[in-house]
C-alpha cells in the first residue's frame, strides 16, 4: 500500500484520528531534512543528537500516514529550533519531503515503544482486521518486560503466534491490493476470508 503524507489538514479522517489521540494541538505540514548521519526512523536519538549540537528543543507528537485504506498516528520527535519553527531532521524508508505532524505535549518518549493509532477509512472490514493484526503484533512485542528491551525477546508460543500475524498483516494486504472484502475467497483458497483465516484470526486475538 502507498504511503502519503495528508494534504488536507482539514480532512474529516485527520480530525477523527485528532479527536482518538486526545490532542489539543493543531496539524502542521514540516519540512522533512535529514541531517548527516541521522539513522532511518530513529527520531528520538536523531532529535537528541540535532539539540546537543545545535541547541532548540526535542518536541514530541505525531506524524501522520495515510493509504487508500487507512489514516495511521505514529509516535514521533522533531526539532524545534531556538527560534521556534520546526523541522523534522529524521530521514524515512522512502523519499519523504515533508510531513504532517500534531505536537502532544502530554506524551513523552520514556524508553518504551508507543503504538500507533488507526482509524479505517474505507468502509471493508478487512481493513478492521489488519488493524488488529498490527495492534495484536505490537503487544506481542511489547508485553510485561518486553517493553524495556530493544531486542526481540519472544518464548516459543509467542514467536509463533507472532509468525502467525506477520503472515496474516501480509495476505490481508494483498487481499486489499486485490479489493477484497472479508466476505469473498480467503487467500488461501479453502472458504470465504470469515469462515476461514478470518475465524482463525478471531480464535487468536481471544488468546492473547
Amino acid at each position: 500500500m502507498a504511503v502519503i503524507t495528508p494534504s488536507d489538514l482539514e480532512s474529516i479522517w485527520l480530525r477523527r484520528l485528532i479527536e482518538k489521540l486526545g490532542v489539543s494541538e493543531e496539524p502542521r505540514i514540516l519540512d522533512c531534512k535529514p541531517d548527516q548521519g541521522a539513522q532511518i526512523n530513529e527520531c528520538f536519538p536523531n532529535v537528541e543528537a540535532k539539540v546537543s549540537t545545535t541547541g532548540g528543543a526535542i518536541v514530541y507528537g505525531w506524524q501522520v500516514w495515510e493509504t487508500e485504506h487507512l489514516i495511521e498516528a505514529e509516535f514521533h520527535a522533531v526539532w524545534a529550533s531556538p527560534s521556534g519553527g520546526m523541522l523534522d531532521v529524521t530521514p524515512k524508508a522512502f523519499p519523504c519531503k515533508s510531513i504532517a505532524f500534531v505536537p502532544d505535549p502530554n506524551t513523552n518518549y520514556v524508553g518504551q515503544q508507543i503504538d500507533n493509532v488507526r482509524i479505517n477509512t474505507s468502509g471493508n472490514a478487512l481493513v478492521d482486521d489488519l488493524i488488529k493484526v498490527c495492534e495484536a503484533k505490537f503487544k506481542l512485542e511489547n508485553a510485561g518486560e518486553k517493553a524495556d528491551m530493544y531486542a526481540l525477546s519472544l518464548n516459543d508460543d509467542e514467536a509463533s503466534y507472532w509468525q502467525f500475524l506477520g503472515q496474516m498483516r501480509e495476505n490481508i494486504m494483498i487481499l486489499l491490493s486485490k479489493g477484497s472484502t472479508r466476505n469473498q475467497q480467503c487467500f488461501c483458497g479453502a472458504d470465504k476470508y470469515k469462515k476461514c483465516h478470518g475465524r482463525v484470526l478471531v480464535q487468536l486475538l481471544e488468546r492473547l
